[in-house]
């Protein structure tokens, strides 16, 4: 992991996803200066959060979706935008959740060791839809426990509770079809390893290029 973490960009999405994680830096710098212990806490997670996929050997496109989402979701609450902007807190939920399963689809895959026969077509759906309902379903606990124990400034209730749900689940559904339709391509989910093809093409295994061979990245 650590060579992963280390290893040079290869390619515009690689920059790209590495730019964002210079903006999550930046971001728990801002929150040093500009907020305060909460906020600093919040972008600190953002910025593991980012490590972690550039260490998991996350594909290029996945890693920048994924971070985008994170800065997008923690600015979002550190700046009011989800008060002023209600429909934005389910169209964060819609996305954070399904990348977040996507992300986690593959690190199941992979670890301990590459799964022998992966999940392909609609069990790979079910697989991302099912990590993404306990992603979403352990995202409303925290909030909760957010709200008691941080701010009673989280929002929380029944309505804002099953709505976030709904949202979730309909990311999550969304990613895993995506899997599922790019499997031929180059896939979200796949290796960005040193010997990852230039195309991003199939990997020879079941299920297509989102299921890489054991020595990819």
């Amino acid at each position: 992991m650590i060579d992963m973490l280390l290893r040079r960009p290869d390619g515009p999405s690689a920059r790209i996803a590495d730019g964002l994680r210079a903006l999550g830096l930046l971001s728990v710098l801002a929150a040093f200066i500009g907020w305060g212990l909460v906020e600093v806490l919040l972008f600190l997670l953002v910025l593991l959060g980012q490590l972690l996929t550039r260490a998991a050997g996350t594909h290029p496109v996945l890693d920048g979706a994924t971070s985008a989402v994170l800065l997008l979701a923690s600015w979002s609450a550190v700046l009011a935008w989800y008060a002023a902007v209600p429909a934005l807190d389910l169209a964060v939920h819609f996305a954070a959740t399904g990348v977040l399963a996507a992300l986690a689809f593959r690190l199941w895959l992979r670890w301990p060791e590459p799964a022998p026969q992966p999940a392909a077509g609609a069990r790979a759906v079910l697989h991302v839809l099912s990590l993404g309902a306990l992603l979403s379903v352990l995202w409303e606990f925290g909030e909760w426990f957010g709200y008691y124990l941080v701010s009673s400034e989280i929002n929380v209730g029944y309505d804002d509770t099953v709505g976030d749900l709904a949202a979730g689940l309909l990311g999550s559904l969304a990613a895993g079809i995506l899997l599922a339709l790019r499997r031929p391509a180059a896939d979200v989910a796949g290796g960005a390893g040193p010997h990852a093809g230039a195309s991003g093409g199939s990997s020879g295994r079941p299920g297509g290029s989102y299921f890489p061979p054991a020595d990819e990245g």
